[in-house]
């Protein structure tokens, strides 16, 4: 297709400048600028090449200068020790001298692989020939240990490795001889020479205490070190600067430097002496004084190294920098000159192209072109607008774009378009447009006037897109936004939006409705034993029930998942509310169907009313979420009026589980012990763990209102494991204050029990508070037992064998299987309070502890009897056979300084010397002793009853797995 006639008039408005000549020839001028830029640039980058490479070599110098001085470091101890040993005759130095070997040769495998990582470079090429010396080593070595060598041989041999490592440093630190790294790299290297001459120093006064000989040779060898040193450190100091001297002259003032300096004192004067050498000093005092002194030293010359190493980072950092900058800046002039190269040769196809480009973009867009002269007069049109109105070019040139007008706008709407285009340049808003064949659609409009070079409008260009589509998609959207698109039943955004209206029309007409929330049972079951679409398939057919029972101004709706919410206008009765839900129980109690097989489904309703259970839409979808958790709570299939109980309680537990997860990091936990004495003897023979919490808020809080929220939440893990530690932690102090042992028990929690940590916890607990495993009894239930025996008797076996105390707690009062109670490796029976609050007037409570102690003892087992308060219950559970009591008999649960007060008192007394074993049950039980013959008949009969009972109910129902029901004086 040609280019359209009306692109040229269009930019013929924005027409060339007069300076469009000038700015052409001044395309020349900077190319030849460019140019001579890019050539100054290019020279310059060589400039920069070489400056990284030198600040390369700089840096490669200082990391093998670093990895130097460690070697010679550790050969220098060496050295040192080496002179000592062999001045010793081989008596001193022998296990030190092992260990420094392989310190030097970790420092020498270091050294090895920077040399190896930079061996291209002049500082690898020469350390090359200097680590050539470390081949002798080993060679040097044998001659010390076995006392081929004398120690003057063995100190050059040493100094012949070091000196040609320091000769390699000063030959290759010419590589930066410009500027203040040079000076950094000549300090640090006359630093290493002072640290040289004070190891040297060290192996030859190691040499002359070892051997006692401080003759004229080794005292002139003496002041050479000490010159050659101090021509070093004075030197160093010349090239430091002021930090650097200022941390230097401080390790001057550590003791161990003025105590070496005594010795070199004493040494000087002992050979000026005539007499024979009287010296305190040993060898390994002054080694050792040296060796701290070398080793500040080896600290300061590790800041040292580092301050070079970051310079030498920092300096080839710059030079990295400027190379790349000075790359780009060559980069950036040629390109530029290429730019304007191209240009100039390319302007005018570039033009060209552009036109051309136009054309297409006009005539191929997606949106309706009409381009207008100033007359609106349609001079042009685009495909599109042929193919969104249906007209064809050759029917709209010429013609007024009234032609499109639909007739849902009026005379005022195109006054306001077209005065603002006259006022501002443009509009744009929705329209509706009508097509050739009649249709009419929405449709975006954007209108552009374009203006001459005088400021008057020559053309209009109006620019369509079609919104149909855009229309329809929202519409679905909006579909999608309120409707579930499974069931086709209104979303939760829309049931919301019902309830509002339906509060809103009630409190206008004083009116009353019913809210549900209707819940699937058991749905999760039917999602993961059949699959995803099983549970689709049942969310229909529930959606298709909850249809069929609507009324006719009835809303249901899908709130989530496999939950329902159904709202009843006008109907106000609970009544009628209740034989509403009794038909939707009904309802679902028929199965359904899916992929042929029957399942039997049932739900769960909870309702409320307006305005008697809330005023608002929050509340009453909160109220009723309340009464169906509470029908959900009591057995299911079933519904529940909302009561403000519910709430309360709610509430309450919600606050009870957010202050218990702060409880233990506010150290609002306790621990009180009850007291268990001997039936005999009535003496202290342990005590049991109960847990307190007092909140600052809500004050002494009963164990049975958070234990369970503790259980559900997971937080009985870590409280449980502070109790058995603040429980062991006790038993120890009680231990080393009463000088015997006075066990502890400790509940465990059916969480702690099954927690795979447990054995893990319990161990680290002993061991942290030192604590013999034999003082630590762990309580379980009933219940822990039943959900997996095989598994907890391997648990209980586990804790047996590391002398821990197994008791099983409230025995009797929940499924007590005797067959899983024969197998279990177990201690101690607890007789629950149950059965000894009514003894011994009660008869069923006298068979039943009787029969319960005669079972512990035919079991091996012992007995302890909790909520013994009174004499007369001690008395018949003491003739029955009982071994221990706990009750308030005996003492209340007491906080430890209570209870080690009532020992001092002598209220509780305390078996002296280590404590006595619990007394063991005999073979036979003289009941008749007791006076109650009998009792004896009735237990035997009941333990008879009871085993039969046990074994039916294991033959008949196979893993029966019922919840113990606990009871006693306090919960853990």
């Amino acid at each position: 297709m040609d280019t359209p006639a009306s692109l040229p008039i269009i930019a013929s408005a924005d027409g060339p400048s007069p300076l469009h000549a000038i700015k052409r020839q001044s395309l020349w001028l900077l190319l030849a600028f460019f140019l001579a830029i890019s050539s100054l640039a290019g020279y310059n980058l060589l400039e920069k090449q070489a400056e990284q490479e030198q600040a390369r070599q700089i840096h490669a110098w200082t990391e093998i200068g670093i990895e130097i001085s460690q070697v010679v470091h550790e050969l220098q101890k060496e050295r040192g020790l080496s002179s000592g040993y062999i001045a010793s005759g081989g008596q001193r130095f022998a296990a030190v001298l092992e260990s420094q070997y392989h310190l030097t040769d970790s420092a020498v495998e270091r050294l090895y692989d920077v040399q190896q990582r930079n061996p291209a470079t002049a500082t690898g090429t020469a350390l090359a020939q200097a680590v050539e010396r470390f081949q002798g080593l080993s060679r040097l070595r044998d001659g010390v240990t076995d006392l081929h060598l004398a120690r003057e041989a063995v100190v050059d041999r040493y100094t012949e490795i070091i000196s040609p490592l320091f000769e390699h440093l000063l030959a290759s630190v010419s590589v930066g001889r410009d500027g203040w790294i040079y000076r950094q790299q000549m300090a640090f290297l006359y630093f290493l020479q002072t640290k040289e001459m004070a190891g040297q120093e060290r192996a030859l006064v190691t040499a002359m205490l070892s051997a006692r000989d401080f003759g004229a040779m080794r005292m002139a060898a003496f002041h050479r070190i000490k010159a050659v040193e101090q021509d070093r450190h004075e030197k160093f100091l010349q090239l430091s600067d002021g930090e650097t001297q200022a941390a230097y002259g401080r390790l001057g003032t550590a003791p161990y430097v003025a105590e070496a300096e005594r010795i070199r004192r004493l040494l000087i004067a002992v050979a000026a002496s005539q007499e024979p050498p009287h010296i305190r000093y040993s060898a390994e005092q002054w080694f050792d004084l040296a060796s701290r002194y070398i080793d500040a030293l080896g600290e300061f010359e590790r800041g040292l190294s580092q301050r070079l190493l970051a310079s030498s980072q920092r300096l080839e950092e710059q030079a990295r920098w400027a190379l790349l900058l000075n790359t780009l800046a060559v980069l950036a002039s040629f390109s530029l000159a290429a730019m304007l190269l191209v240009r100039l040769w390319r302007g005018k196809e570039v033009a060209e192209q552009n036109l051309n480009l136009a054309a297409k973009v006009f005539d191929h867009s997606v949106e309706a072109i009409i381009i207008a002269d100033a007359d609106v007069r349609i001079l042009e049109v685009n495909q599109a607008f042929t193919r969104i109105n249906g007209y064809s070019r050759e029917e709209v040139l010429g013609q007024h774009p009234r032609l499109l007008q639909s007739g849902r706008h009026d005379h005022g709407f195109y006054t306001a378009m077209w005065e603002k285009i006259w006022r501002t340049g443009s509009w744009e808003g929705e329209v509706w447009n009508r097509r050739k064949s009649g249709d009419i659609y929405p449709a975006l409009l954007s209108i552009v006037a374009v203006k001459d070079r005088k400021g008057a409008i020559s053309h209009y260009i109006a620019m369509t897109v079609d919104l149909t589509q855009y229309k329809e998609a929202e519409a679905l959207l909006e579909q999608l936004r309120t409707f579930d698109p499974l069931t086709g039943l209104p979303n939760r955004e829309a049931w919301h939006s019902a309830v509002d209206q339906a509060v809103v029309s009630a409190r206008r007409s004083d009116g009353r409705f019913a809210l549900l929330e209707v819940d699937l049972d058991r749905f999760k079951v039917i999602n993961e034993s059949l699959g995803l679409a099983a549970g689709d398939q049942v969310l229909l057919a529930a959606a298709e029930i909850l249809k069929r029972l609507l009324r006719r101004h009835d809303v249901a709706a899908r709130s989530g998942g496999d939950r329902f919410s159904m709202l009843l206008p006008d109907m106000g009765d609970a009544r009628d509310i209740g034989a509403f839900c009794e038909r939707l129980l009904a309802a679902f109690a028929v199965p359904i169907e899916v992929h042929g097989q029957p399942l039997h489904l049932s739900v769960s309703i909870g309702a409320v009313l307006y305005p008697a259970d809330g005023d608002n839409t929050g509340t009453l979808v909160q109220n009723a979420e309340s009464a169906l958790y509470r029908a959900k709570e009591d057995g299911r299939a079933c519904y529940k009026f909302y009561s403000a109980e519910m709430n309360a309680a709610t509430s309450r537990l919600l606050v009870l589980e957010q202050m218990l997860r702060q409880a233990l990091e506010r150290d609002e936990f306790s621990v009180v012990y009850q007291p268990q004495v001997d039936a005999g003897s009535k003496r202290l023979v342990g005590v049991e763990a109960l847990l307190r919490w007092r909140n600052p808020e809500l004050g002494m809080i009963s164990p049975v209102q958070f234990i369970p929220i503790a259980e559900a939440t997971g937080l009985i893990l870590p409280i449980g494991a502070w109790v058995l530690a603040q429980s062991c932690r006790q038993a120890r102090l009680w231990r080393e204050q009463f000088g015997v042992d006075v066990p502890v028990a400790v509940n465990l929690s059916a969480r702690q029990f099954r927690h795979e940590g447990l054995m893990q916890t319990v161990e680290r607990v002993l061991v942290e508070n030192d604590l013999p495993a034999h003082l630590l009894e762990l309580e379980i239930t009933e219940g822990l037992l039943l959900h997996d025996p095989q598994g907890a008797a391997a648990i209980l076996e586990r804790l047996r064998q590391r002398g821990i105390t197994v008791a099983l707690d409230d025995f009797g009062t929940g499924y007590s299987s005797l067959a899983y109670l024969k197998t279990l490796p177990l201690d101690r029976l607890k007789l629950d309070r149950a059965f000894v609050k009514d003894l011994p007037d009660n008869a069923s409570d006298r068979a039943i502890a009787c029969a319960i102690i005669a079972l512990g003892h035919n079991l091996d087992l012992q007995i302890l009897a909790e909520g013994v308060e009174t004499g007369a219950q001690g008395e018949f559970l003491e003739q029955a056979g009982c071994h221990v009591f706990q009750g308030y008999l005996y003492g209340r649960p007491m906080t430890p300084a209570e209870l080690e007060a009532a020992v001092e008192q002598g209220a509780l007394a305390i078996v002296e010397g280590q404590s006595p074993a619990l007394p063991r049950p005999q073979d036979s039980v003289d009941i008749e002793a007791a006076g109650a013959v009998g009792i004896v008949a009735d237990a035997r009969q009941l333990i008879a009853d009871v085993a039969q009972q046990a074994a039916a109910d294991r033959d008949a129902v196979p893993g029966l797995d019922l919840p113990a029901v606990g009871a006693g004086d306090d919960v853990h």
